[in-house]
């Protein structure tokens, strides 16, 4: 996404690869934005003029590249980069449906990131027809190789190089070497640059009444253990930037002549785009599928019959004509952001439960269905200015964010579900939950689908037929694939079942048990003492067993536990315990900061929220925790510098700009009506809590999910047939 492009004029010689002279793809910015410390400083861009219609043919072009780059050039050419333009039907009817409603410079919004050659050609501000080459050309290998600067501020937030580039002979050194520089510049290997456009926001720029962040695959995991931030509970994995995971190292088959030491980035870009992905051939979609699998873990929690809850689905004890409630346990244990990520509000991604008795009837479940109201969605939900969901991602139809249920990197969810048993089930009873992804939702998929048939469509798809590239048919029944599953039993074993538990069921217990008091640690705060029992049972069972990690791991959700419940000696008390077995870490700091700061102690907070931005300086939400510290205790100088410290990583996030305003009013600092104004504009709408009592009157969804824990009914089905595990493609 992105808005506009301005250039300096130069002397310059003409450059094959990018522009004639310098381009910021710049981002809707809103006005003016200065902030004291010296990042994000930019005004409006504009635009002077364009390169000539040779330059733009070559930089679409990646022939050159594929020459000496064979398996890099067929990487791409299979990836969501190179089809991010008109001819990616998804991606066409939403943008023609923005630029209908907005005019078609508006559009230059999404150009920045999405079309960056129409845009640089001027060709966005105008009908973009199926006979523009550039239309299919995407986002091509000298625009990510041209980046001589990004910043972390987002809708392509990024300046491109002005420097010829030059095709090397293979047999002299010297030109290779200039190639080589000339495009390995600083930022490639940076993740500012995919920041640059996996950060998205709209608002006044597009003509929507209030500002609404968009993708934030980049907050989040420099928030997450991946990016250096402090989870609230302990992680240990290295840290990995966003290459690392979406670009692994792999053998060059094809000769590529960058594979020196016998590797080389794979630019496929994998993802959750499955249903592109099954279109271009099976490697692009088997590696969206692992890339999916390596993200999610679900497993059977705690499980009540009647009166009784029990901490393990084998403990249970099962009676017939009892209420029933289960807990499916979700993990985002792979992703550096939140799962799903990208686009939140497009996905496709729910969770099905099913109890089934020993003879293989279904006593309940909870299976999709076209619209989706009876299975828990990993998805964000947004609203339109009436207060209902707006579903096909009509972007200047957004007003307001109901909820976002997807799952933050090394987060938990619980999902409840429950039913009635039967009289005299037959014992054993089999829970079997999995996580099913399909990328687009079926609604969606009918508005491309027809729109990809008209006569505008037909003509994208001869076009891309024409330029020898894959036509993409969204009319074909998208991939659904479990990604995650877990299987349990309930009641007394029968001889001839195989009882073995499957998927996330099969961990360990006390790994189990910390994953489902996680997840009740984000319950609201009056029932937060569930997670106490199987807090209690860990830490008992490692102090016996000597599991040093275990044990400590244990604590610290122990002093969570105490922080929520306004229990801060007690929480120090934890964490004093759990450092003994982890050794000194952030997490145990930001658990102390978090329970001063319930109490109100805001100068012990403060002390502790320092600690926290030591060991994570560019983490967003330690240095929101701390300017709110300093601000509660009206040192305002302190707040500005953790506000601006803040506002590096994370330029439009609410509290650090109320922070910043709050500071600067306190001070009597001219620039603070400047910076009220900012914040108020970045600030949630005040018609969000009617918006969406209305959305709750009106539709399941709202109601259901309203809850940190929601609930669904297991209802039995018409037929009998129980799905397999296998996966559906």
């Amino acid at each position: 996404m992105g808005s506009r492009v301005y250039r300096e004029m130069s002397a310059r010689r003409w450059l094959a690869p990018l522009l004639v002279a310098g381009a910021w793809l710049g981002a809707c910015t809103e006005g003016p934005v200065r902030v004291e410390n010296g990042h994000n400083r930019f005004a409006h861009p504009s635009f002077f003029g364009a390169p000539s219609t040779t330059d733009l043919q070559r930089l679409a072009s990646t022939e050159d590249c594929g020459t000496c780059h064979a398996d890099v050039a067929s990487q791409w050419s299979h990836s969501v980069h190179a089809r991010s333009s008109f001819d990616n039907p998804w991606y066409r009817v939403s943008v023609d449906a923005f630029r209908d409603a907005r005019g078609t410079e508006a559009s230059r919004f999404c150009a920045g990131c999405h079309d960056p050659l129409l845009l640089v050609g001027g060709d966005i501000d105008a009908e973009v027809r199926p006979d523009n080459a550039l239309a299919y050309a995407g986002i091509t290998c000298t625009v990510c190789h041209s980046v001589e600067s990004s910043t972390f501020d987002g809708n392509a937030s990024l300046s491109l190089s002005d420097q010829a580039i030059l095709n090397p002979d293979p047999a002299v050194p010297e030109e290779i070497e200039a190639h080589r520089r000339r495009l390995t510049l600083a930022p490639l290997r940076t993740e500012a640059l995919c920041g640059s456009c996996h950060r998205s926001f709209s608002g006044r720029a597009i003509g929507n009444e209030h500002h609404l962040a968009g993708i934030e695959d980049l907050g989040g995991w420099l928030d997450s253990a991946f990016g250096g931030g402090v989870p609230d509970h302990f992680v240990d994995v290295e840290s990995a930037r966003c290459q690392d995971c979406h670009m692994p190292k792999g053998p060059p088959v094809l000769g590529d002549l960058a594979g020196i030491d016998g590797s080389i980035r794979q630019h496929r870009w994998a993802s959750s785009h499955t249903a592109m992905a099954s279109q271009l051939g099976p490697e692009p979609l088997a590696d969206a599928i692992e890339t999916l699998r390596r993200a999610t873990l679900i497993d059977i929690g705690a499980v009540q019959v009647g009166a009784k809850r029990y901490l393990l689905p084998e403990e249970v004890i099962v009676k017939g004509r009892q209420p029933i409630v289960v807990d499916a346990v979700l993990e985002n244990r792979g992703a550096g952001h939140r799962f799903p990520g990208g686009t939140r509000d497009m996905h496709d991604v729910w969770v099905e439960v099913e109890i089934v008795d020993a003879s293989g009837r279904v006593l309940g479940a909870s299976h999709a269905e076209d619209g989706q109201d009876g299975v828990f969605l990993l998805r964000s939900t947004l609203l339109d200015g009436s207060g209902d969901p707006e579903t096909l991602h009509q972007v200047h139809q957004f007003s307001t964010v109901a909820f976002d249920r997807t799952i933050p990197a090394h987060g938990t969810q619980i999902v409840r579900y429950q039913m009635e048993l039967p009289p005299r089930p037959r014992l054993p009873l089999r829970v079997h939950a999995r996580v099913m992804h399909r990328k687009h939702s079926l609604a969606f998929q009918r508005v491309a689908c027809r729109e990809s048939q008209s006569e505008r469509g037909q003509a994208f798809a001869e076009g891309a037929i024409a330029l020898g590239k894959v036509p993409l048919d969204p009319c074909l029944p998208q991939p659904v694939t479990t990604i995650a599953e877990a299987t349990a039993w309930l009641g007394r074993n029968d001889a001839r079942l195989d009882t073995t538990p499957l998927g996330g069921a099969a961990r360990s217990t006390q790994e189990r048990l910390l994953s489902h008091a996680r997840g009740l640690l984000g319950e609201t705060q009056e029932h937060v003492e569930l997670a106490r029992p199987s807090l209690n049972r860990v830490i008992s069972r490692a102090r016996q067993e000597g599991m040093t990690e275990i044990l400590g791991r244990g604590e610290l959700l122990l002093a969570r536990l105490h922080a929520r419940q306004g229990r801060p000696e007690q929480a120090v008390e934890a964490t004093q315990r759990a450092e003994a077995a982890l050794g000194p870490n952030a997490t145990i700091d930001r658990i102390v900061g978090d329970a001063y700061a319930q109490v109100w102690r805001w100068r012990e907070a403060a002390a502790a929220y320092e600690k926290v931005v030591r060991r994570a300086p560019r983490s967003p939400t330690a240095w929101r925790s701390l300017a709110n510290a300093y601000g509660s205790l009206a040192n305002d100088a302190e707040a500005l510098r953790a506000a601006n410290e803040g506002l590096r990583w994370a330029p439009r996030d609410e509290g650090l700009l109320r922070s910043r305003a709050l500071a600067l009013r306190g001070l009597g600092d001219r620039g603070a009506a400047a910076a009220e104004e900012r914040w108020l504009r970045h600030r949630a709408p005040d018609s969000t809590p009617h918006q969406l009592a209305r959305c709750e009157r009106k539709h399941v969804r709202c109601q259901t999910d309203r809850q940190p824990i929601p609930r669904y009914e297991l209802v039995e089905p018409p037929t009998k047939a129980i799905p397999g595990r296998s996966i559906s493609r």
